[in-house]
């Protein structure tokens, strides 16, 4: 669990919603629901056998789907279908009482007929995590149809075989090649630290509605010859060594640069599943709006090179900037219809290392063990500062006159972009939220001031009231 914002010292209970767990189809509301203690995986599975439907969600099936949607919640289907929170259409949240000192279970929507409920709705759909009450269950007037048809295609390259030329030339390639792929295809770019061997490039393309398997496969079949064609003219693809995805799938046995994979939709999405075993992790995040300038290309590069001290070479073999692709149908939307600001970017990037060690849970560090815990935290954060120099260290759209960075995403917190105990949370939140903070006529701070007055609900990132 993440300290400071699910626990901390002061801690004396934590809720599990883990009971709240249906999902279906109300013939009342006529409306989905999807109830805030569900796993990612019970949700898709549920949606997909029970009614052909699916959402634009995470491919990390055991995350929760309380935090996950109400904070954006993106996935490989984003692109055809925008985030989750657009299809959100209503939320049932425990909000507190001030006043009355009391809490209160409340429906709240865009019809909703009071303004201020209809605001606490918006502020839901991106920011709702931790801010404003225990949301208890999601409402979605209507869901998009679940793909007949997927298929999965993996590039590798090995390090020995890229140049700093030719890394820097597929970089430059994949911002091209995402910004006009298909809005039915995803791609994730996963630059491995060196110690891994190989970077690699897995590619999603499903079905939009209608398409026939024969057609599905022709197109498919363009595309794979597009990717390695273009791809393996900058630098000579490999057959894959390791898994790309977290989940053992299909896509471990195949060579990597000879077939794309032909599979349903519940395997594609077992496959490509991120969800790992339990272990030390941290996370970092940013938007792009276009692709990377030369310096970042560069400090990238370096920092998947560089072993900091103290940690074997082996032991960062997990750790890698995964590039996403980004836009589609998430660009449609306008940065204020919800309060996901960035709705230009056309990649989203993911910053991460993990590591393990034997210590016991709720048991202070040993000191190899916190060394070993301030080597990645060091690499990570000083990889981050670096590839943003430029924008005083992180991604900062206000900072960038190249119009290329767009602040962070909510669902990754990371508390070295401000916190409240440093005092400097609104830049964290401003990264997060960009205008949709404080600056728009509707905001998240005056949103949060209503219906938290008292900051009841108080975490190391929470809105602020003032």
């Amino acid at each position: 669990m993440l300290r400071d914002f699910v626990y901390n010292d002061g801690t004396r209970a934590v809720i599990d919603m883990s009971a709240l767990n249906q999902v279906g189809f109300d013939p009342v509301r006529k409306a989905w629901f999807v109830d805030a203690g569900c796993e990612n995986w019970t949700v898709y599975r549920t949606l997909l056998n029970g009614f052909g439907k699916t959402l634009p969600a995470g491919s990390c099936y055991s995350v929760g789907a309380g935090g996950h949607i109400t904070g954006g919640g993106y996935g490989l289907l984003s692109r055809l279908h925008g985030l989750t929170v657009d299809h959100l259409t209503g939320v049932d949240i425990v909000t507190w009482d001030a006043l009355s000192r009391q809490a209160r279970l409340r429906h709240v929507s865009e019809a909703s007929s009071d303004g201020a409920e209809r605001d606490l709705f918006w502020a839901l759909r991106g920011a709702g995590c931790g801010n404003f009450g225990v949301i208890a269950r999601y409402w979605f007037a209507d869901l998009p149809d679940a793909p007949d048809h997927a298929a999965l295609l993996t590039l590798a390259w090995n390090w020995s075989d890229l140049t700093e030329d030719r890394f820097a030339g597929l970089l430059h390639l994949y911002a091209e090649i995402v910004a006009a792929m298909p809005e039915s295809d995803f791609s994730l770019l996963k630059l491995n630290h060196v110690a891994a061997g190989q970077i690699g490039l897995i590619y999603q393309s499903v079905s939009p509605p209608g398409t026939t398997a024969a057609d599905h496969r022709l197109r498919v079949a363009g595309q794979a010859r597009m990717l390695r064609s273009r791809l393996g003219a900058i630098a000579p693809t490999s057959p894959l060594l390791r898994p790309l995805g977290g989940h053992p799938g299909m896509m471990t046995t195949l060579p990597a640069s000879e077939n794309e994979n032909h599979l349903t939709y519940l395997e594609a999405l077992q496959t490509l599943n991120g969800s790992g075993p339990n272990q030390f992790g941290k996370y970092k995040s940013a938007y792009m709006k276009k692709g990377f300038p030369a310096d970042q290309v560069a400090a990238i590069h370096h920092w998947l090179q560089t072993v900091p001290e103290g940690v074997a070479a082996s032991d960062m073999a997990q750790s890698l900037l995964q590039v996403d692709s980004y836009g589609g149908r998430i660009n449609r939307v306008s940065p204020t219809a919800t309060c996901v600001p960035q709705r230009s970017s056309i990649m989203k990037l993911q910053y991460q290392t993990y590591w393990n060690n034997d210590s016991t849970a709720g048991m202070p560090l040993s000191p190899a063990d916190r060394a070993q815990e301030e080597a990645h935290l060091g690499w990570i954060n000083r990889f981050y500062a670096a590839v943003y120099v430029r924008t005083g260290g992180t991604p900062d759209p206000a900072r960038d006159p190249s119009g290329t960075v767009d602040g962070c995403y909510f669902n990754y917190p990371d508390v070295e972009l401000g916190s409240h105990a440093r005092g400097d949370v609104d830049h964290a939140l401003r990264l997060y939220f960009l205008e949709n903070f404080r600056d728009n006529p509707r905001n998240l701070v005056a949103i949060k001031r209503h219906w938290d007055p008292e900051d009841y609900f108080h975490h190391a990132q929470s809105l602020p009231v003032r």
